[in-house]
């Protein structure tokens, strides 16, 4: 019962906003019904073409939301996979790898030296 007096008080709220729409309209219902009918058709096309379109545009998010998700799945596997190949400690093991202490110097000694400077403010002079 709540669906048909909603769907009264939505035409009733066209009505209430379009008049000469739905003046113009009871007129060629009146004077062509065949037009009218045609129109009729028209517009149950264009909203049957609308909910098709909306349902085919959900069914393929759907698909590539499955396909998406089936890839993170095999991605996820084969780095698990990787993962317990490469690492033959036990779970809560650590392991600590020592670095150098110096790296490797990346320019040639031929280039010139360092000169440590420290920056100094003179003072304004007075006017």
């Amino acid at each position: 019962m709540n669906f048909i007096s909603a769907f009264i008080d939505g035409i009733v709220g066209f009505v209430r906003r379009n008049p000469l729409t739905c003046v113009i309209l009871l007129l060629i219902a009146v004077v062509a019904p065949s037009l009218f009918g045609f129109m009729l058709y028209v517009i149950l096309g264009m909203v049957l073409v609308s909910i098709i379109s909306a349902l085919i545009f959900a069914w393929r998010l759907r698909r590539m939301q499955r396909q998406m998700e089936e890839q993170f799945r095999q991605h996820e596997s084969e780095y698990t996979r990787y993962d317990r190949r490469n690492s033959s400690a036990e779970e809560g093991e650590v392991r600590v790898h020592a670095t150098t202490a110096m790296p490797e110097k990346r320019v040639s000694d031929d280039v010139g030296e360092y000169v440590d400077f420290k920056e100094e403010k003179n003072p304004e002079p007075e006017k």
